[in-house]
C-alpha cells in the first residue's frame, strides 16, 4: 500500500512540474484522474461501455435501467458532446448497454442486456450489434445472450463476448454469422453471491492468453489460447486476497471489471466499488498504481476503460447514488496502451 501510495504521489508530482494542470484535454497530467467533458447524466446516464475511433471520438454506451430507447453519447478529443446515437430497445423492452470496441472500417460493437437485469436476471434477451456511427444504423449480429458484458477481438476477426451471469466466453464471428461458447469454465462463474463471473476482457500482445475479469470472486483468470484458436487451459493470474496478503494492504481488485494491457504487459483493472484504475505488474502477482482522483474529479464506479497512446479514458457507472455522477473521467498513464488488433493488421495505437 505504501509503496503504491508513494508511485502515485511521485508520478503527480512529476506531471505537476512538467505540465500545468489546466492543460488541454489532449495532453492530461500523468496519474492525475480529472473529469472529461459534461455530465452525461441527461443524455447517457450511468455510462458503462468506452471505446476510441482513429480520429480520438469517444463513445460512451449508456444503462438507464428504463424502459424503452438508450443513446450512445459521441464526444469529440475536446470533450464536447457532439452526437448522441439512439438505439432501440431489444425484445425485453430495454436498451441497457455495457461493453464496446471500434473497429475501422466496420464500426462500433455494443453489447447490450436488452431486458431489466433487476427483475429479470437470467432472461436471454442480450444481444450484440454492430452500430455504424455515422448513419445510426444499428444492425443486431448474436442474440441470446443473458448479460453480454466485455468485447475483445482477435486478429482474425473473430468476436469474444462475456456472459455474466452465467460465467461464460462466447465466440461469434466478425459478422455475426456464427455464435458458440468459446469457454465455460468454473472460473468464470462468480461463487459468491455477487452475481456477476466474466466481465472484462482482453488479449496480451501475443494473443496466446485470454484475460477476464472474475468480479464476484475479485479475480483475474486467464486462458491459454490454443493453437487451433480454442479455449485451453484456465487459471488464476490475480486474486484479490492474495494480492492484499501480500502488500498489506486492502480493497485490490475489488469488484474488477473493465481491463486493458498497456504495452509493458501491465494490466489496468477498473476497480468498481473500490472507485479505483487499479494496475497489476505483468505478473500479476502485486499492484504496482492506484488512480482514483479526488473531490469532484472522484471515479464512481469506474466501469470500462480505453487507451488513446498514453490518455486513458474511463467510464464512471454511478450505480449507487442514481447516476448523479454519469460521466467519462481522464488521465495520463506512463506507457502506451497495447495496440488492439483488428482483421489483416497488428492494429493502430488506441
Amino acid at each position: 500500500m505504501k509503496r503504491s501510495c508513494l508511485l502515485i504521489a511521485s508520478l503527480a508530482s512529476l506531471a505537476t512540474a512538467i505540465v500545468p494542470l489546466g492543460v488541454s484535454a489532449h495532453r492530461p497530467p500523468i496519474g492525475v484522474v480529472q473529469n472529461f467533458g459534461p455530465n452525461l447524466r441527461p443524455d447517457c446516464p450511468r455510462p458503462e461501455g468506452i471505446a476510441v475511433d482513429a480520429s480520438g471520438r469517444l463513445y460512451a454506451s449508456s444503462i438507464p435501467l428504463a424502459p424503452g430507447a438508450a443513446n450512445i453519447c459521441v464526444l469529440n478529443p475536446d470533450g464536447k458532446l457532439i452526437d448522441r446515437i439512439s438505439v432501440a430497445p431489444g425484445p425485453g423492452g430495454f436498451t441497457n448497454m455495457t461493453g464496446e470496441l471500434f473497429e475501422p472500417d466496420r464500426g462500433l460493437y455494443v453489447a447490450d442486456i436488452a431486458d431489466d437485469v433487476f427483475v429479470h436476471p437470467t432472461a436471454q434477451n442480450g444481444r450484440l450489434l454492430l452500430v455504424d456511427p455515422e448513419s445510426h444504423k444499428v444492425t443486431t449480429l448474436a442474440t441470446g445472450f443473458t448479460l453480454p458484458n466485455g468485447i475483445a477481438q482477435d486478429r482474425e476477426g473473430d468476436l469474444f463476448v462475456t456472459d455474466s451471469v452465467p460465467g461464460q466466453i462466447f465466440k461469434v464471428t466478425r459478422d455475426g454469422s456464427t455464435k458458440s461458447v468459446w469457454s465455460a469454465d468454473p472460473l468464470l462463474t462468480s461463487h459468491h453471491p455477487f452475481p456477476l463471473g466474466a466481465n472484462g476482457i482482453a488479449f496480451d500482445r501475443s494473443q496466446r492468453f485470454l484475460y477476464v475479469s472474475n468480479t464476484g470472486d475479485n479475480r483475474i483468470i486467464r486462458i491459454r489460447v490454443d493453437e487451433d484458436g480454442s479455449a485451453g487451459k484456465a487459471e488464476v493470474f490475480a486474486d484479490g486476497a492474495t494480492i492484499d496478503s501480500n502488500q498489506n494492504t486492502t480493497g485490490t481488485l475489488t469488484t474488477p471489471d473493465g481491463i486493458m494491457f498497456d504495452v509493458k504487459g501491465n494490466l489496468y483493472v477498473c476497480a468498481n466499488t473500490a472507485n479505483e484504475i487499479q494496475v497489476l505488474s505483468p505478473k500479476g502477482t502485486r499492484l504496482i498504481a492506484r488512480y482514483k482522483g479526488a473531490g469532484d474529479n472522484a471515479l464512481d464506479q469506474a466501469a470500462s476503460l480505453v487507451f488513446r497512446n498514453r490518455t486513458l479514458y474511463v467510464t464512471n457507472l454511478s450505480l449507487n447514488d442514481g447516476g448523479i455522477n454519469s460521466k467519462v473521467s481522464v488521465l495520463a498513464v506512463p506507457f502506451k496502451g497495447l495496440p488492439i488488433s483488428f482483421p489483416g493488421d497488428e492494429g493502430g495505437d488506441h
